[in-house]
């Protein structure tokens, strides 16, 4: 019973009481050192990171170097034996004062501070604040904090350490010396996992104390916490009871469910899912685990992933297979459809119903090919066809000429109809070759005038008037114009555009109103030229596969990209 009252959880039993026990944040201790070394301590000190990477156990260990009366010089440790060094590690140092401002947060907590600081240290050597969860102070504690922050007397030091630095006031972290603190790696929690369960006599595998590691997302004490419920469930420790304690699954199965997934067989994944269930398993952390199969298999793609510690062996092989079978694209989009999918889980008032839907449209969309699936197909049938097509093309020829002379009488038939005549079609073409010359040159013309910042006459020349007839004579150019617009400003801009002109293009120019029908206008005919080029670009096959994959798409616009 006195053993069980006295019982210190492994999270306070073997947190690090010297910078060597520190794991992980080696750049952090050796600065530390170099200042203590050379006399150079900061006045202020702030230490961030996320939970459980040694934030507030930095902060004790610099509070006994700094105090300790028996300090090494050579290695900077504190000796944990003198009397301020055995006072600070039971907490009952009166010189070393630590505040928890998720609790205290107002002007008042942060005076008491202010009047404390005025005081000689009692028994050690300076006096030390420790403020854990800074970012909770209000705004009016950090200005009360500022200039004793900023000047604080010889004998005192500021320790803060926060999860939050973005909600700190610049004023703060301008008066500190900064350290953000790192996730500590799978690799160094996993061997430090394996140290304390031989301290505390208990077996357990490097598998089991890699899947602790990472469940613990970078932080030593969960990992710890994880730690302490595996042994209780006795000795030696299975993999088993970890995937329990973590509420993960069988790892077998997880890994033939990922596979039928990306099969799309929805029977074996919906059945795999049911032993699952009933086993217990935790359908929040299925989702997780799925999505770490498909990042590490996109990993292995690239070969980031060739020899990882953080997955084990068998799972590794597995998922090389999975990397080699599938494509890039499809694993990402599974990846990305798998996330998506999983946040609705927590929207819907029947998870197992949800997850079943989930595996449903995860094996739909595994067997629907992916954009670079048809892209490839199509360009293959395409190079496999090219011969067949130049046969048939050839053959087409020689049965159209034999075709054209056996039918004559039925050509004679049709002379009449317009649209099948070839002979108004023949002679109608150079027309339309020259209103468009006509056109292309006027527009030339109108975007010269622009260069000139006419601004006024180039709208009215692109809007108000349809082009009737632009012919060069011996001295004089003309232009006839059929005028649209009720503008009245609209006639008056042609004397100007006719002089600019002149000016231009030191050639004689009249522009003239027409009654006759012009060909269009300006504005109309790029509409039209832009029309022919989207319609143009919609027949290519690979914007024809585009257009389809993504549901509502239309080309709106073509540019022409600048090589140069």
């Amino acid at each position: 019973m006195t053993e069980t009252k006295n019982y210190i959880v492994l999270a306070r039993k073997y947190r690090p009481k010297k910078l060597s026990e520190i794991i992980g944040q080696e750049e952090t201790c050796k600065i530390i050192e170099g200042s203590v070394k050379l006399g150079r301590l900061a006045h202020a000190f702030l230490f961030s990171g996320t939970r459980g990477v040694g934030k507030t156990t930095l902060a004790r260990i610099l509070s006994k170097i700094v105090n300790c009366s028996n300090l090494n010089q050579e290695t900077t440790e504190a000796c944990g034996n003198c009397e301020n060094c055995k006072s600070i590690d039971s907490d009952s140092n009166m010189d070393v004062i630590e505040i928890d401002a998720a609790s205290r947060t107002g002007v008042s907590d942060v005076r008491e501070i202010i009047d404390n600081v005025n005081y000689k240290p009692v028994s050690a050597k300076k006096k030390i604040f420790i403020i854990d969860e800074v970012h909770m102070l209000s705004k009016a504690a950090f200005n009360a904090l500022l200039k004793t922050l900023e000047e604080p007397p010889l004998d005192v030091i500021f320790i803060f350490a926060t999860t939050e630095t973005e909600k700190l006031p610049l004023t703060i972290l301008s008066r500190c010396q900064k350290f953000q603190l790192k996730r500590i790696s799978t690799d160094k929690i996993s061997d430090f996992l394996i140290k304390v369960s031989k301290k505390e006599n208990f077996q357990i595998s490097k598998e089991g104390c890699d899947l602790i590691s990472q469940s613990s997302e970078g932080s030593v004490r969960d990992a710890l916490s994880i730690l302490e419920n595996v042994l209780t469930r006795g000795n030696p420790v299975k993999m088993d009871v970890i995937r329990g304690v973590l509420g993960l699954s069988d790892n077998n199965l997880v890994l033939k469910l990922f596979e039928s997934l990306c099969s799309g067989d929805v029977k074996n994944s919906l059945d795999f899912f049911e032993d699952l269930y009933n086993k217990g398993v935790s359908i929040q952390m299925l989702g997780q685990s799925l999505l770490k199969l498909v990042y590490h298999s996109v990993r292995l793609k690239v070969k980031v992933d060739e020899e990882s510690a953080v997955i084990d062996l068998k799972t590794l092989s597995f998922l090389k297979e999975i990397s080699d079978k599938f494509e890039m694209d499809f694993l990402i989009r599974f990846w990305e459809l798998m996330q998506k999918y999983i946040n609705e889980i927590n929207n819907y008032f029947d998870e197992k119903q949800c997850f079943e839907m989930i595996i449903m449209r995860l094996c739909y969309v595994s067997i629907i090919p992916t954009p670079f699936e048809l892209i490839n197909k199509e360009h293959k049938k395409k190079l496999k066809n090219e011969d067949t097509e130049l046969r048939i093309t050839e053959r087409d020829l020689n049965k159209s000429t034999l075709k054209s002379q056996s039918n004559n009488k039925y050509q004679k038939s049709v002379t009449n109809n317009l649209a099948l005549n070839s002979d108004v079609i023949r002679h109608s073409q150079p027309v339309i070759k020259q209103s468009i010359d006509q056109l292309l040159k006027f527009k030339s013309l109108v975007q010269e005038i622009e260069k000139k910042s006419e601004m006024l006459i180039s709208y009215h020349l692109k809007n108000s008037f349809r082009l009737v007839r632009l012919e060069k004579n011996e001295n004089i150019t003309e232009i006839e114009l059929q005028n649209i617009s009720d503008n009245s400003d609209a006639k008056k801009i042609l004397w100007k555009a006719s002089s600019l002109l002149n000016k231009i293009t030191n050639d004689r120019w009249m522009i003239s109103l027409s009654t006759k029908k012009g060909l269009k206008t300006l504005v109309e005919f790029e509409s039209e030229i832009e029309k022919e080029k989207i319609e143009k670009i919609k027949k290519n096959t690979f914007v024809k596969k585009i257009l389809e994959i993504i549901p509502l798409s239309e080309v709106v616009s073509v540019k022409e990209i600048d090589k140069s």
